[in-house]
């Protein structure tokens, strides 16, 4: 029963991840933050935690805007569950939309259970490689 658990919440974080990533690609900042808690931690890579739905909005909003908008693919290598929390890590990468990367690494992400449905509570980037 414990595995069950453990395999349904990582076919939902996979499948959360994924519209996380279109939401990403598309450019649109309140599908950026739909699937964090309200109190939620994003820790970009190099920079300073922003705490909050409303502060990681501005940021993807900043991310999105102008001719060099950004993007950036997160790629789960392994999530773990148990209960109503489950560790995510895996690469990301990222850069202005139509170049090549030019920023890559590892995150790790925290996600939380509540009322049948997986939220990011934390996330920590590294740029590595």
């Amino acid at each position: 029963m414990i595995l069950a658990a453990a395999d349904d919440a990582e076919t939902a974080i996979r499948a959360t991840r994924l519209s996380w990533n279109a939401a990403i690609a598309e450019g649109d900042p309140d599908g950026a933050v739909r699937m964090l808690t309200a109190d939620a931690i994003l820790v970009p890579a190099g920079g300073t935690a922003l705490v909050g739905i409303p502060a990681i909005r501005k940021a993807w909003r900043a991310a999105f805007r102008g001719d060099d908008r950004q993007t950036y693919v997160r790629t789960p290598l392994r999530i773990e569950a148990r209960g109503n929390v489950a560790a995510e890590t895996g690469r990301w990468s990222g850069g202005a939309i139509g170049s090549a990367p030019a920023l890559s690494g590892q995150y790790l992400a925290e996600w939380v259970r509540s009322a049948d449905q997986w939220r990011c509570r934390v996330e920590c980037y590294v740029a590595a490689g």
